[in-house]
């Protein structure tokens, strides 16, 4: 008896391992919306010239390529209305668009405009200013005994301020945040990254950008969205539509996705020694 009952577990076990299968849902797909990605980073002590605006779509789960967006008009105009053209990229570039004569001015107000299949998209913002990186230390704080915290120092202005922290590191992925100045405003402070694989001669660059409220409360949701779903990468698409300050003005309907971001940045590179 014991016998059959060992014969039954293995052909029961050869069974249901026989019959696995990958099977493919047959998901429901909305119709593609338009996603800008237009974040215009003007580094300290570059001109800024050169910017660029993305231009994709929203795809299906099982997509594996993010669908480009060609033939679109592209510009942006500041409130002395001065025009700034950016031209779609030759071939191999479809759907980036880029200017090479923009004029960054902090405090300046620009608006972006994007107009494709008979709609315009637009959307306003203001260039932030940021303070500039120093210094950097690197201690060995942290929840283990192998972290190591690079924090990176800055003089934070007396008035309220918004940033956007990323971290440079060859084969690092994520390194995304943003903090406010509630608790440090107008001190000597900095901003932290908490790193357990470093080793000498390894260089880390710090980036600080100044953001503007809007976009502050906009990358908490995201990021809200990333850290519930355990991914490293804040910039993959959420599980749900986040809206951005892309307006549909032909078509309110028909949102975009994405935001129209202007900042001023600084960075700091330290070698692990």
């Amino acid at each position: 008896m014991r016998k059959l009952y060992t014969l039954l577990l293995v052909f029961t076990g050869l069974f249901f391992t026989a019959c696995e299968d990958v099977v493919d849902l047959d998901l429901p797909t909305a119709p593609p919306r338009l996603v800008v990605d237009a974040s215009f980073n003007w580094m300290k002590t570059f001109t800024g010239h050169y910017q660029e605006v993305r231009l994709t779509t929203t795809a299906g789960f099982y997509d594996t390529e993010v669908p480009k967006v060609s033939g679109a008009t592209v510009y942006v105009t500041n409130s002395k209305n001065d025009v700034f053209e950016f031209s779609e990229e030759k071939s191999g570039f479809q759907g980036i668009y880029a200017c090479i004569n923009f004029n960054p001015e902090i405090g300046e107000t620009y608006t972006l405009f994007v107009e494709l299949n008979g709609e315009t998209f637009t959307a306003t913002e203001t260039l932030m200013p940021v303070p500039q990186l120093e210094e950097v230390i690197l201690t060995n704080e942290g929840f283990d005994p192998n972290d190591m915290s690079l924090k990176a120092y800055f003089q934070d202005p007396p008035e309220t301020n918004y940033y956007l922290r990323e971290i440079g590191r060859e084969g690092y992925s994520g390194g995304v945040a943003i903090f406010d100045d509630r608790f440090v405003n107008g001190n000597y402070t900095y901003t932290i990254t908490i790193f357990d694989d470093l080793k000498p001669g390894d260089e880390i660059t710090t980036f600080l950008y100044g953001i503007s409220s809007r976009h502050f409360d906009y990358m908490s949701k995201i990021l809200s969205i990333v850290d519930e779903e355990n991914v490293t990468n804040p910039f993959r698409t959420p599980s749900i539509n986040v809206r951005g300050n892309i307006v549909n003005q032909t078509n309110p309907d028909n949102y975009a996705l994405g935001y129209f971001r202007l900042s001023e940045g600084s960075y700091i590179t330290y070698t692990v020694e």
